[in-house]
């Protein structure tokens, strides 16, 4: 293996509603990995056939194996969260001060990205809870 190299097998899971939505949105996923300027080799990929959980959504998963340098692969993980990761292969990783910096600053963005969307989506999610239970009131009334 390549110095600096790292190859996961991976699972990415999703939940969709009908049942080729969950099968094509997989797809896309798998196909966008090796097309969005990232540097990731994707191969032995494997898709599950979608099962109905609950109110006609499916779950669906693909499992794959995925090889980069170590960047690339925080970059992934943060990208797409899969569910599960395993280590297939390493070979010895020397991450640079620098490189590590850049990684853990990159990461940190992401996550507070995250946060912030979340509280953002959770406020909405009150203002239209309360403007809702305001509706019915004014219906209710009427």
């Amino acid at each position: 293996m390549e110095e600096g190299m790292i190859e996961l097998r991976c699972t990415i899971e999703l939940l969709a509603k009908p049942q080729e939505a969950a099968t094509q949105a997989l797809k896309k996923i798998v196909e966008n990995l090796e097309e969005n300027g990232k540097k990731l080799e994707v191969s032995m990929v494997e898709y599950a056939e979608p099962q109905k959980v609950e109110q006609d959504f499916f779950s669906a998963y693909a499992t794959f194996n995925v090889k980069a340098e170590i960047n690339e692969i925080f970059g992934f993980i943060l990208d797409y969260a899969p569910s599960v990761i395993e280590v297939i292969n390493t070979s010895e990783t020397k991450v640079s001060s620098t490189d590590l910096q850049g990684i853990l600053n990159d990461m940190s963005g992401r996550l507070n990205e995250m946060d912030k969307n979340i509280k953002i989506f959770s406020a909405q999610n009150i203002i239209l809870s309360k403007e809702n239970e305001e509706l019915k009131k004014k219906l209710n009334s009427q």
